[in-house]
């Protein structure tokens, strides 16, 4: 994805173009697995601000004990990600039974324990799956460089060439929601929607496939293109399926380009319940990064978004760029004070194989987001909506504070030693998370070396989220 996105960028410059029983009347519910009352009211079901997992590489075994490993070490697990090899082939809807021998069984199991589970997914087919390929391609189902141009054929992250859907041809959507519908018939709970709408971008070979056969002529842009890629996936699996099933997918991402606002932009707003900024180092350089992609999703009035816990990338050749558990804890913190707490990527993410200590501290985190935050966000995620503004709101790019909602006033950690200087809002007292009996004015600044068991979170004083959480 980043050198998709780098080629996006250089692209664009060269081509110039009520009612809930429980959430909605108390923020803070005790939403445990078995709350059989909820009713769900809004356009975003509560699990999307459960805790999600997920690993880059697995199997139905590994799947199945990496969210048995989690509950056991006492950490609530709300989805799991089933990563890009669930598929034979990108993209055929063909589960890998070498590598998923009973897919089926595996579903219904998570769904046992009341864990939703997605699948990975693009919007383009591989140039040597055959013959699917072949059939879309005589169709002309894939958009192209112009008129007289054969499919357009692009490489992604993968050893691999694609073509992507022209998703403007109604017949080619009819085709490709066939192709869903083999595994909506699994009763999946949503889709891991990657960003391959930036490949209409191919600035390595000095080109764009902006024009779709089906309207014979360019399309009107790259978001609307976007829009349509993101909305198939949501609308027809929630067709399928219910209301409660979502799509993932990136808000704004520019990988530390000085790039922001649409050329960025990935899905449309008002179905990005669950946004991710991916593909970070797991450094504290890339928790700033994620940072900074949030930062501007809050600009441009995303809703709810995070980022990988801990990062996405590690190299085995470079153990200095693997993760530490210091930058773990603090990602983990931030990532369980933002509207999407999902962790997993390449490498060590479990937070128990790092040492007790750091399970202990993920531990407490993820119940108190399960226990406190679930029903705060739900509400909150209203107000936002209502208000056309961001659950997680940033003060600047400088410290990149944060109010969560109305009421949480978060300061990431962004170095090892722990020491920060927290301004506090002015015109409401603020309690500490950690010690109630810590109440500040509001409009002073703080200053305190943070343990890794401790974080800069402060509650508006008066609040029922102050009453119930601070302990």
């Amino acid at each position: 994805m980043h050198r998709i996105l780098l080629l996006a960028f250089l692209a664009a410059t060269v081509f110039c173009f009520s009612s809930c029983k429980k959430e909605c009347k108390n923020p803070l519910p005790d939403n445990n697995n078995n709350d059989t009352t909820y009713v769900q009211t809004t356009p975003w079901p509560k699990w999307v601000f459960q805790h999600w997992i997920w690993e880059g590489e697995g199997t139905t075994q590994s799947a199945t004990q990496i969210a048995d490993d989690y509950l056991a070490n006492g950490i609530p697990v709300g989805a799991i990600i089933i990563d890009s090899p669930w598929e034979t082939a990108y993209n055929d809807f063909e589960w890998d039974t070498t590598l998923y021998p009973g897919a089926q069984q595996m579903i219904d199991y998570f769904h046992s324990k009341d864990i939703r589970v997605l699948l990975w997914i693009t919007g383009g087919i591989d140039t040597n799956l055959h013959p699917l390929w072949d059939y879309a391609r005589d169709h002309d189902y894939f958009m192209k460089e112009n008129a007289s141009s054969g499919p357009g054929i692009v490489k992604w992250w993968k050893p691999t060439r694609c073509s992507l859907i022209d998703w403007y041809n109604p017949e080619a959507v009819a085709w490709w929601k066939g192709l869903m519908d083999k595994a909506l018939a699994y009763g999946i709970d949503g889709w891991k929607c990657d960003g391959s709408d930036f490949l209409l971008y191919d600035v390595q070979n000095f080109k764009s496939y902006f024009y779709s056969p089906y309207l014979q002529g360019n399309i009107p842009s790259r978001n609307d293109y976007s829009e349509r890629y993101y909305r198939i996936f949501h609308d027809y699996t929630r067709q399928k399926l219910g209301n409660d099933r979502v799509v993932m997918c990136r808000p704004i991402d520019n990988y530390g380009y000085p790039f922001t606002g649409n050329l960025v932009a990935f899905a449309p707003k008002d179905i990005s319940y669950a946004c991710w900024v991916g593909d970070q180092d797991a450094d504290f350089n890339g928790l700033k990064a994620a940072l900074n992609n949030m930062y501007e999703s809050d600009q441009y009035g995303y809703y709810s978004f995070g980022s990988d816990i801990g990062g996405y990338r590690t190299d085995p050749f470079y153990p200095q760029w693997g993760r530490s558990k210091t930058t773990f804890i603090r990602w983990a913190q931030v990532g369980a004070f933002s509207g999407l707490m999902e962790n997993g990527g390449g490498g060590e993410h479990r937070p128990w194989m790092f040492d007790q200590q750091t399970n202990e501290i993920y531990k407490r985190l993820t119940v108190m987001r399960h226990k406190y935050l679930v029903g705060y966000l739900m509400e909150n995620m209203s107000k936002s909506v209502a208000q056309n503004k961001s659950l997680m709101r940033f003060f600047n790019k400088t410290d990149y504070s944060f109010m969560l909602g109305d009421d949480i006033y978060v300061m990431p950690i962004l170095g090892n030693n722990g020491t920060v200087t927290v301004s506090l809002p002015s015109g409401s007292n603020w309690v500490y998370l950690y010690d109630k009996t810590k109440v500040y004015e509001g409009g002073q600044t703080i200053t305190k070396t943070y343990s890794l068991e401790e974080f800069p979170v402060y509650i508006k004083q008066g609040t029922k989220l102050a009453e119930a959480i601070v302990n």
